[in-house]
């Protein structure tokens, strides 16, 4: 996001809104063209969507941006003195604004790490109930971060919101005895043994068996393929389909039932593999 601060809105914005995101207080002379090129590069860089960053900008020739310079102790221009939770934590003088190059780079610097990004999408998707789409990112912060805590809880949360309940006990399993003392490590834990509980479906039992007895029984292979999908046990599914699909393309109705159970991976990494294989057999 990117405004423009003056008497009316400073507090609210350098102050206030710094509680929620980090605020880049930029003092800049307009009359000068070198600051007019770092200032465009600044605005560029940080963008008018950016859910992390704000850029407040202020004209050194405004009496009251002056003032706030001086408690500040902003001695230079161009200079940037970033807000957080409220108050002034640093301040960038002009020789680490002295280009546009210069200048991006100070605010990739002031960036969260890549995984915190992630971790933000991911909350962001779950928020509305893309639940795969969410599962995708979180799986990728925790790749980067898996000795974050707060990632692997994340991950935890979201792999039992999208059935991924292997993945959800493995990552459970190694959170370190200190975090296991939290209050979030219990509730997980709650929630990941009820939701094993709830997955073992006897249905599905009476199914296999089924199948051990007649392997060529395609409608119980069906009910036993979209059982096992249900319950969060996709890839499993599939990859019994792909057997049959593999001797027979036109088995049954098995081919629309593995396109159906592809259907309802959307966000997870694993469908356009999975899409792959079939594409593969029928061509």
């Amino acid at each position: 996001m990117i405004i423009d601060v003056n008497q009316s809105n400073i507090q609210e914005e350098l102050v206030t809104k710094s509680a929620e995101k980090t605020i880049l207080f930029y003092v800049y002379d307009p009359g000068n063209p070198q600051t007019q090129a770092v200032t465009t590069a600044l605005e560029n860089t940080v963008g008018q969507n950016n859910e992390f960053l704000t850029l407040a900008k202020g004209n050194a020739a405004d009496p009251v941006i002056q003032s706030i310079c001086m408690q500040l102790q902003i001695s230079s221009l161009p200079s940037i003195c970033v807000f957080k939770n409220g108050r002034p934590v640093d301040i960038i003088g002009s020789s680490a604004l002295s280009t546009p190059d210069s200048a991006s780079a100070v605010v990739a610097g002031l960036m969260p790490a890549k995984e915190q990004i992630l971790l933000h999408e991911a909350t962001a998707l779950l928020g509305e109930e893309n639940v795969n789409g969410a599962f995708a990112k979180i799986s990728e912060a925790f790749g980067l971060a898996p000795n974050d805590i707060n990632i692997r809880f994340a991950y935890v949360e979201i792999a039992i919101r999208a059935k991924k309940l292997t993945e959800a006990r493995t990552a459970l399993e190694g959170v370190d005895a200190n975090s296991r003392l939290d209050k979030i490590y219990g509730d997980l834990e709650a929630a990941l043994t009820l939701a094993e509980k709830n997955q073992q479906n006897p249905e599905i039992d009476i199914l296999q068996d089924k199948l051990k007895q007649n392997p060529d029984d395609l409608d119980n292979v069906e009910k036993l393929c979209t059982a096992l999908s249900q319950s969060g046990k996709a890839t499993e599914a599939l990859d019994l389909l792909l057997g049959y699909l593999r001797k027979d393309l036109n088995a049954g109705n098995l081919k629309q039932v593995y396109l159906d159970i592809i259907s309802t991976m959307n966000g997870d990494p694993k469908q356009s593999r999975y899409r792959s294989k079939l594409y593969t057999i029928m061509y």
